[in-house]
């Protein structure tokens, strides 16, 4: 499946639920949207069980329901680090991730990695 072909089936289900969608969370998507212009990038901390995932390089994010999508550039891919007991633990790169709005910790503009 192409990044078009995700990003039209993102878009139908953002613009086919206008019932659930959430005032606050079009508020913080506006405003995110705002703050940034369309060559900074997004970075998002969020919490899993015991670990701490960061995930970066998101060109495009907004909410459907309770979940933040954030989405690459075309061609591009997200990169996440996963910390446990303040270490690295892992790394993945994926073409999209769906996060539960209530286990972010930071939604980042223009994150810059620094690895110690």
């Amino acid at each position: 499946m192409s990044q078009a072909d995700l990003n039209s089936i993102f878009d139908k289900i953002k613009e086919g639920s206008p019932e659930k969608k959430d005032p606050v969370l079009e508020g913080l998507e506006a405003a995110i949207n705002e703050l940034r212009s369309d060559a900074q990038k997004i970075g998002i901390e969020f919490e899993c069980g015991d670990c701490c995932k960061k995930v970066i390089n998101g060109s495009k994010l907004f909410f459907i329901f309770n979940f933040a999508v954030l989405l690459p550039a075309p061609g591009d891919c997200l990169f996440m680090k996963v910390f446990s007991g303040g270490k690295l633990v892992d790394k993945q790169i994926m073409r999209a991730i769906i996060i539960p709005v209530s286990r972010i910790c930071a939604i980042e503009i223009q994150p810059v990695q620094v690895d110690p």
